[in-house]
């Protein structure tokens, strides 16, 4: 009994848990200048006057400066682009995303941590602007991100007064497929960093 009290005394401090990981939350929030962020990874100030790091759901940016080679190299064989045209995309990307995100927006979150290269944690999110898009789905409907990572799912009415009208049910192959398809219209009309 001592032992297994030990392991989980152990395994929290080892694996902390967010109390509020796994529930749905929203946010209110405007954009905070930093620059490390990209297209799909920003530092936010919340309504109650939080600051978080948010990470999208299930697509990737091309990076927006060289510290990563290794992932430079990828990106530019997965986007079909040479490998210094790679933060090019990237810097477009992120001013797609201030754009975007210009006006106060919602973030939807469950607080599942996202790997990340910055001190502070980052959390998964979905994203949405005042006029109620998502960002995911926006940048690679544009050609400025690739279908990739973590994806996101829910069965839950979570969405309250949410500023788009999503399913009451969606598992990470359905969020994953949406954006396929977005991807492959985004790639045949050759938009962004699919140009020919």
């Amino acid at each position: 009994m001592i032992r297994i009290l030990f392991c989980a005394i152990l395994l929290t401090f080892v694996f902390p848990m967010d109390a509020e990981a796994g529930k749905w939350l929203a946010y209110e929030c405007e954009l905070l200048e930093d620059k490390h962020f990209d297209g799909d990874s920003f530092w936010v100030k919340t309504d109650r006057k939080s600051t978080y790091v948010f990470r999208l759901y299930g697509v990737d940016c091309p990076e927006t400066d060289d510290r990563f080679p290794d992932r430079l190299a990828v990106q530019a064989k997965d986007f079909k682009v040479p490998q210094k045209d790679v933060v090019k995309w990237g810097e477009k990307a992120k001013k797609f995303t201030e754009k975007f995100l210009r006006r106060k927006f919602t973030v939807y979150t469950r607080k599942e941590k996202a790997r990340g290269a910055g001190e502070k944690i980052r959390y998964y999110a979905i994203v949405v602007n005042a006029k109620g898009e998502r960002l995911d789905e926006a940048l690679v409907k544009a050609g400025l991100a690739r279908v990739f990572g973590f994806h996101a799912e829910w069965d839950e009415p979570f969405w309250g007064e949410a500023k788009l009208n999503l399913s009451r049910k969606c598992d990470r192959f359905d969020f994953e497929r949406k954006l396929k398809r977005l991807e492959k219209k985004a790639q045949n009309a050759e938009e962004g960093v699919w140009e020919k």
